[in-house]
């Protein structure tokens, strides 16, 4: 695994300062001050074992990772008295949606700002850019081998315009995600679905979706650097954990705008071993999970999030009997919906990546009574042992786009202490690399092609999707298929901060 010390760094700069000691005295300031600027301007890479964040085993203990609604509200009620030791700064809450949204009128939509005490609350959909109303922290970047389709982590110009619309200052201020009711509208629903329908068990991958969007706030905030500490999800959503009235209001902050120049430059680490690339997890399908890779380590324990039914192939929405239209393509989202308009298309071919296991998000979730709460920690311990992973292993988080992945993700990494890492494209990318698809226009690599997933060297692959006859349902990324990498976004976030 690779890591920068302090140590290293120190003895680099005397080999290459020292011959100057040798000069006059009057140069001796200059040198010197020449070789701190040299160490303050180095950058730490950190592996993902340099990441875990173990959770208290009462979350409501905790400070940051995952907090309890109790916590919250003490902070709300007094941030200047009761804030954390380790902030200086303003305590800053986004929220998904409102907390009132099936009782509205009756408690308030967002949790109270309070700027003379250093209390700021948004929505998160305050922040908009380029067109887009619902910012996700994602966006279409180029992998060097996928373009202009699949999106990963967003770049640092969007991550620096981001935390200045909210005023975020990452070496001071606390920023708590939190969900309000429920995810982002629901089949068009400006009101987000029904109440009858959140309380339906059979509904809680919908209705807890929510809980994907924060815990890709903070793992979006991490991989550029945030410490863990200045960061924090809500356990449950507002709507059932947030039951004082008094700290509720119709109102919420005016976007700031301003943090003072705060930028991710500032944050001297480099996090991005959270994020592989496809060539990564080639590696590491190819070799059983135990591909040697810098910055995890040596064995790993490869998550698919998906709920059963799709990881098995069993959705039977869409198609006929063994070619089932299920994982949908980068240009569409959710689940398989025949009512769908446009109609939805799919990806390229139907299975996973080999060695991954069937590890539904919502087993780590409780009902909607709770508000989709994590299950407690002894719990997710047991359902992770139960799944197959030990000690020392990296979990390697996935799903169709990276989103389900999170929760699982955010467990293992904030809440256990697991080493992690997530694999941002996903199925939409992983299964764009076809050279067998019964419709050659679908074949963007030879059949040579050192990254071709659609092979039982790598893959599940259960069916392709679609037919030389039928190509309508079946959509591909674009593919340059005389790629090098497949992490040239990782390259540029690493270029942005270095």
């Amino acid at each position: 695994m690779k890591k920068i010390s302090i140590l290293s760094i120190s003895l680099l700069a005397f080999t290459f300062f020292a011959p100057a000691c040798k000069k006059k005295d009057k140069d001796d300031n200059t040198t010197l001050l020449a070789a701190l600027l040299y160490l303050s301007n180095a950058i730490k890479v950190n592996s993902v074992t340099d990441l875990v964040n173990e959770s208290n085993d009462d979350y409501a203990k905790n400070e940051y990772g995952l907090i309890e609604a109790s916590k919250l509200e003490s902070w709300v009620t007094n941030w200047t008295a009761n804030k954390p030791s380790h902030i200086s700064g303003k305590l800053i809450i986004l929220q998904t949606d409102a907390a009132d949204r099936y009782e509205p009128g009756t408690k308030g939509s967002y949790l109270k700002a309070d700027p003379t005490k250093g209390v700021y609350v948004y929505h998160l959909d305050d922040y908009q850019t380029g067109g887009t109303s619902n910012f996700r922290f994602n966006q279409t970047r180029d992998s060097g081998l996928i373009k202009n389709s699949v999106r990963y982590q967003a770049n640092g110009a969007y991550v620096d315009e981001w935390l200045k619309a909210f005023g975020i200052d990452l070496n001071k201020d606390l920023v708590v995600f939190a969900v309000g009711t429920t995810t982002t509208l629901i089949s068009g629903s400006a009101t987000g679905g029904t109440q009858g329908a959140y309380d339906t068990a059979a509904n809680k991958g919908t209705y807890a979706g929510g809980v994907q969007d924060i815990a890709r706030g903070v793992y979006w905030l991490r991989y550029w650097g945030a410490d863990i500490k200045h960061l924090a999800i809500l356990n449950g959503n507002l709507y059932k954990n947030f039951t004082n009235t008094s700290l509720l209001s119709n109102t919420r902050s005016t976007i700031a705008n301003d943090n003072g120049g705060f930028s991710v430059k500032q944050l001297r680490v480099d996090n991005t071993a959270l994020t592989l690339g496809l060539e990564d997890i080639y590696e590491i399908a190819k070799s059983g999970l135990k591909a040697s890779l810098s910055g995890i380590t040596n064995t790993q324990f490869l998550v698919d999030a998906r709920p059963t039914a799709q990881f098995n192939g069993t959705v039977t929405t869409i198609g006929t009997a063994g070619a089932y239209f299920i994982t949908t393509s980068w240009a569409f989202s959710g689940a398989p919906n025949a009512a769908a308009n446009p109609a939805q298309k799919f990806v390229l071919f139907e299975g996973g990546i080999k060695g991954a296991v069937d590890f539904p998000w919502t087993d780590l979730l409780g009902d909607s009574t709770t508000g989709f709460k994590f299950v407690s920690k002894d719990s997710l311990k047991t359902i992770f042992a139960n799944k197959g992973y030990t000690s020392g292993k990296t979990v390697i988080s996935q799903c169709r786009t990276n989103f389900e992945a999170q929760v699982n993700g955010f467990a293992a990494l904030n809440i256990l202490g697991y080493p992690t890492a997530f694999y941002d494209g996903s199925l939409v990318e992983w299964t764009s690399l076809s050279a067998a698809h019964p419709a050659s226009e679908f074949n963007k690599v030879p059949t040579s092609f050192k990254w071709r997933t659609d092979s039982d060297t790598v893959s599940r692959l259960l069916w392709y999707n679609g037919t030389v006859a039928d190509t309508t349902r079946t959509q591909a990324a674009e593919v340059d298929a005389t790629a090098t990498t497949t992490k040239k976004f990782i390259q540029e976030d690493k270029a942005y901060k270095y």
